[in-house]
């Protein structure tokens, strides 16, 4: 028996689930992982995504053809239903196709910020102000709001590994700046040069890949960066500013694309000023332990502990029974 012949497709969102839902939706597939049965034959771990949130799915059968026409990113049509496996729910997948663009809302899959936009964006820019006195930098802050206001607030942190959803950019540099300011007071740095160097740090981002219609790189992202395309952005804006001093401009360029810390992550030069360093690691803190959050919310692990998480090296603990 078919258990979905009178199903008709529509949006149910993953926060409606519930224990022994059949259903047919649409979802995003933001990760697709290979794991090995007990008697050695593969099966798919699928993290499915809508704006309500993620969940994992598995796929048990016909898994190589599968995995063959699945892209992270793409929206897709699912057949399943809702079992509870260590007290989680997740889906059993029963077929998934990809998805007719013309059959489902592209803003059902834009996950949405956990915090008021542009009340954190406000707050952003009144935290900067309180805290610079330099009047060219002033300047390019009201320059920056101008010009990438509503571009910067709204995107994505990332394109799935931290602060994956609209306003985590955002989030992000605000956190970064609010461990600056700390930083910077605890260890006599020069507060201002890193608080511009976190603001501009990511914002390459807007230009690097896109979320909208399904998460890709764009062509400037692909073959330039977000670090290069920061810098360029920076440049662009400091320019416009009469007589912009060159040693504020040499050492802001400085920390925007050294701020990966090493050659082989991407940053053209490695951190060679404190403040630098100080951004470098203030990012990976704060990257890291959104990922930290974002598995433990989401709750994809193996009992007490999570299933090996590539990016952060190592499994993490969920519950603490």
């Amino acid at each position: 028996m078919d258990l979905f012949k009178e199903t008709k497709t529509k949006k149910t969102f993953i926060n409606e689930l519930k224990n022994g839902d059949k259903f047919k939706s649409y979802f995003k597939v933001i990760e697709i992982n290979k794991r090995l049965k007990k008697d050695g034959n593969p099966y798919l771990v699928l993290v499915l995504q809508d704006k309500s949130g993620k969940i994992e799915g598995k796929i048990w059968e016909d898994t190589e053809r599968v995995e063959r026409i699945l892209i992270p990113g793409d929206i897709y049509e699912i057949e399943a239903y809702v079992k509870e496996f260590r007290n989680s729910p997740e889906l059993v997948i029963n077929k998934i196709i990809k998805a007719d663009e013309k059959s489902y809302n592209k803003e059902d899959f834009i996950e949405e910020a956990r915090f008021d936009i542009d009340k954190k964006y406000n707050e952003m820019i009144n935290f900067l102000k309180m805290r610079i006195k330099t009047q060219k930098l002033l300047e390019l802050i009201d320059l920056f709001s101008e010009k990438y206001k509503e571009k910067f607030k709204n995107h994505y942190g990332a394109m799935k590994i931290h602060h994956s959803y609209r306003g985590g950019l955002l989030e992000h540099t605000y956190s970064m700046l609010i461990i600056s300011d700390f930083i910077a007071e605890h260890y006599n740095l020069d507060k201002e040069i890193l608080l511009i160097g976190v603001l501009f740090h990511d914002i390459g981002k807007i230009f690097e890949f896109e979320t909208i219609d399904k998460q890709k790189i764009t062509l400037e992202g692909g073959l330039l960066g977000h670090i290069v395309l920061g810098n360029s952005i920076f440049l662009e804006l400091a320019i416009e500013i009469k007589d912009f001093p060159k040693d504020l401009l040499l050492k802001i360029q400085h920390l925007i694309i050294s701020h990966h810390g090493e050659k082989e992550f991407g940053s053209p030069e490695l951190p060679k000023t404190q403040e630098a360093y100080a951004l470098h690691i203030i990012d990976l803190l704060d990257s890291k332990i959104n990922i930290f959050k974002d598995k433990i919310k989401n709750d994809i692990g193996n009992g007490n502990f999570s299933d090996y998480i590539n990016v952060l090296g190592r499994r993490i603990l969920i519950r603490d029974e």
